[in-house]
């Protein structure tokens, strides 16, 4: 059985034909990325509540938390960067709401840029709202249109060095201005780029309050690379949910 991955889509407005309207939206790399390694995607606009939310997850197999805009700062109790982007509130209430049922239910996660960055503020964590007041290079942002490159360097032990066990610093693909600044309760770094920007995080032990399974948030962009690893072991993570769900199941049936 080939399991479902939901991936969470933009609310923005879009052009095609002759048409402009509000639309749901996602760029197709993360669509092939979860292709390649294995899943079926299945897009999740962005509208509902925390019940909406909840019924969307019982029905993933895994989870894809996307890019995208800044979180609104005020979802952290902080006051507005002059550099943070126009917040989209749909949004915003969506994309935590589906973490955090994801979390919940046990559904593996897999989040990305913005996506890591919903990941820690669920978890009650904040963020730093303008990388470059922290650091003396635009390494991390890109440009309009375009990713940057910049190297990351792997915790050994942590079960992203088992997906990406790469020694020392490597080459990634990257487009931000945020990243985390105190950590969410239950995630714990095991990345971090070689100025000291934390560049991943994932579930913290199990015997010290962290979150249980597969829960893994990297800054960089791995769908616009041609490394299919962290989403062939999202998949490989929903694959083995399901099949325990089925098993669970098949008495009643």
């Amino acid at each position: 059985m080939t399991p479902v991955i939901g991936i969470t889509a933009y609310d923005d407005e879009a052009e095609w034909r002759n048409w402009r309207a509000r639309a749901a939206l996602l760029p197709y790399a993360y669509v092939n990325a979860v292709r390649q390694g294995g899943g079926r995607p299945v897009l999740l606009p962005p509208d509902g509540d925390e019940n909406e939310a909840s019924e969307t997850v019982a029905g993933l197999d895994g989870l894809v938390v996307s890019g995208g805009p800044d979180i609104d700062p005020a979802r952290y109790g902080k006051a507005r960067h002059p550099r943070t982007q126009a917040s989209v509130p749909v949004r915003d209430t969506w994309d935590l709401a589906v973490t955090g049922a994801a979390l919940t239910a046990g559904v593996p996660v897999l989040a990305i840029c913005r996506g890591m960055q919903v990941l820690n503020v669920c978890r009650g964590g904040t963020l730093h709202q303008h990388v470059p007041d922290l650091v003396d290079h635009k390494r991390h942002e890109g440009g309009a249109g375009w990713y940057g490159r910049h190297h990351v360097r792997v915790s050994p032990g942590s079960m992203l060095a088992g997906i990406l066990p790469e020694p020392g610093f490597f080459e990634v693909p990257t487009h931000h201005h945020q990243a985390v600044d105190l950590l969410g309760h239950g995630l714990r770094p095991v990345a971090w780029e070689e100025d000291g920007v934390v560049e991943a995080v994932e579930a913290g032990p199990s015997e010290l309050g962290g979150l249980s399974g597969f829960v893994l948030g990297v800054q960089w962009h791995p769908e616009q690379g041609d490394d299919a690893r962290l989403f062939g072991a999202l998949v490989g993570a929903a694959t083995e949910r399901a099949a325990a769900r089925a098993r669970v199941l098949a008495p009643m049936i």
